[in-house]
Formats: C-alpha cells, sequence, structure tokens
C-alpha cells in the first residue's frame, strides 16, 4: 500500500513535486478546502499544513503523522489528536531570518519613531518635535524565548551596540547573549530589558504571562515587541500601561483574539505599531518550511528519528 499524503497547505506545484520526488510510490493530494479535507481525511496517512481542524483528524482513520508548517503548535493540541498515537512535528527553525528582520525593523520604527512620522505625513503635518528619536546603541535588549528566532534576534541586536539578556528553559549560554536566565528568572530580565520581546510559544505555563505585575518590572519608557502567540500577553494591562505612559510603545504581530476586533482599543494608541500576523511570512516560506517536511519524510520512511518532534506535555 503507497504512503498517502495530503497537504493542507498553500504550496505551489513545485513543492508538491519535490514531495513526491521524495520516493517513488507516494500518494500526494493537495487542498485547502475544508471539504475537499474532510473528504480526503479517511485515506490519509500523513496530513502536512498549518491548521488541521480536529474535524479531520477525527475522519482520518489511518493517520499516522501530521507535520505542521509553522512552528507553533498549540492550534493542533486538541483532544482529536492528543488521545491518538499519532507522530506531531512542527516547522520551528524555518521563520528565524524573517522574524528576526521583522523585529528589528518595527524596534527600528519605535525607537527612531517613524510610526509616528507616518501618522503625521497621513496628516500632512510638520512637527519635528514629536518625531525626534532615539539610539539603540547601550540599551538593553530582553529576549523571552532564546530558540532559533530569539538567537537570530541576538545576533542582529549586537549589530546595533545592544546589549543582549533572556530567558531560555535550560539557562545554558547562548551566543551574542551577555546573560541567560531559566524561565524563573524573568523578573531580573523584566528590570532590566528596555525593550523586551516575546518569541514563547503558547502552552499552559506561558498563558497569560506577561500581565499588570510584569509590565510594571518593565524601566519606564521601554518597548514591548510580541512576535510569539497574542495570549501571553495580557491586552487589558498592557492598554493600561501605554495609556499610562509607562511604556513608550509596544509592535504587536500577534493578539488575544485574531483578527483583532475592530473595537480593540489598540487600534487607536498611536504608539502601538500593529501587523496581522504576518511577522514570519515571506515569499520563500514554503521554500523553508517543504525541505524540511521532506527531510522528516525521508526519515519517517526508513523509520528513523524526525526533527522536530512536539512534546506533547510542554506544548512545543
Amino acid at each position: 500500500m503507497s504512503l498517502h499524503i495530503l497537504v493542507a497547505a498553500d504550496v505551489e506545484p513545485r513543492h508538491l513535486e519535490a514531495i513526491r520526488a521524495t520516493a517513488p510510490g507516494l500518494a500526494v493530494e493537495h487542498t485547502a478546502d475544508r471539504a475537499r479535507l474532510l473528504a480526503l481525511a479517511p485515506t490519509a496517512d500523513v496530513i502536512v499544513g498549518w491548521n488541521v481542524p480536529p474535524e479531520v483528524v477525527r475522519r482520518a482513520e489511518r493517520l499516522r503523522w501530521i507535520h505542521s508548517t509553522a512552528a507553533g503548535v498549540d492550534q493542533l493540541l486538541f483532544p482529536e489528536l492528543l488521545q491518538r498515537e499519532v507522530l506531531l512535528t512542527s516547522s520551528s527553525g524555518i521563520h528565524a531570518e524573517p522574524l528576526s528582520e521583522h523585529v528589528l525593523g518595527v524596534l527600528l520604527m519605535l525607537s527612531r519613531r517613524l510610526h509616528i512620522a507616518v501618522r503625521q505625513q497621513l496628516a500632512r503635518r510638520w512637527d519635528r518635535r514629536t518625531v525626534l528619536g532615539d539610539e539603540l546603541g547601550g540599551k538593553t535588549l530582553g529576549i523571552l524565548g532564546l530558540g532559533a528566532i530569539g538567537r537570530a534576534i541576538a545576533e542582529r541586536a549586537r549589530v546595533f551596540g545592544m546589549r543582549v539578556i533572556g530567558t531560555r528553559r535550560s539557562g545554558a549560554p547562548v551566543p551574542h547573549v551577555e546573560q541567560v536566565f531559566p524561565p524563573d528568572g524573568l523578573d531580573e530580565v523584566l528590570r532590566r530589558s528596555d525593550v523586551l520581546v516575546v518569541v514563547l510559544p503558547l502552552t499552559p505555563a506561558t498563558r497569560g504571562l506577561i500581565g499588570a505585575r510584569e509590565l510594571a518590572l518593565l524601566p519606564p519608557g521601554a518597548f514591548l515587541i510580541n512576535v510569539g502567540r497574542g495570549a501571553i500577553v495580557q491586552e487589558a494591562a498592557l492598554v493600561d500601561a501605554l495609556r499610562a505612559g509607562r511604556l513608550a510603545g509596544a509592535a504587536l504581530d500577534v493578539f488575544e483574539q485574531e483578527p483583532l476586533p475592530p473595537e480593540s482599543p489598540l487600534w487607536d494608541l498611536p504608539q502601538v505599531i500593529i501587523t496581522p500576523h504576518v511577522s514570519g511570512t515571506t515569499p520563500r516560506y514554503y521554500d523553508r518550511a517543504i525541505p524540511l517536511f521532506c527531510e522528516n519524510l525521508r526519515r519517517f520512511l526508513r523509520g528513523d528519528p524526525l526533527l522536530n518532534v512536539v512534546d506533547r506535555e510542554r506544548g512545543y
């Protein structure tokens, strides 16, 4: 019996050909349509995609492995999957380039007040006082989550003369990072961070991690950048800190509810930069994601250990 692979992602024909070329006899189906996914699920041994619905997993009686084309897999840890012996792997590591560039881009905007300058441009207003920016050199950047993305951010931040500290589950040293703390060192990182970048996965331990108490520990005038998951930062507390002027600004790519509701007060805060969960997305996205899947597919067919196997207890 040939292996049936269901690709539930918006890939190009060349990506499908790369999957088929991995081994002879592969049956590869491709659809992003929910109804078609449900129809094809019963014959799928492997599903590749970002947001595989629970009802698809429920119908996929032959399913042996799901490979997520995203780094975070919190959206896949539903009972229909957790109750079965189905392998789950992620695309962790492929986002380091675009995400680190995004973080440095919005950090430069916040520091140089370019987001305020754009608002003034749209209003045809010339006001030099409101767009006088600061320098990054000598500032401390705190990174919560020193995985592949966090390490790439640290490397780029050092080019601007920033000091970098952060958290890592193991507490082990990281290149370009002056001091690495285990998770229980969060408060110390907060106290020292002129800029706080959140790159953590969403797990029971990180949900709501940054609230009013934590934001109050940041130095006055600090910036917050969240490219991890929206539910890690308590938005109501963040809005309060921004309105009170305790934080100078925030750049948010992820939110507690997505799309961000029109009535959210975040839209109206001039010191906030909002992007619609695109910090890891580029035209090259699947040029990185599909080769990783193909390497794992070769390992799967040989019976070798796979890359990026998700620990269901930890949630990543």
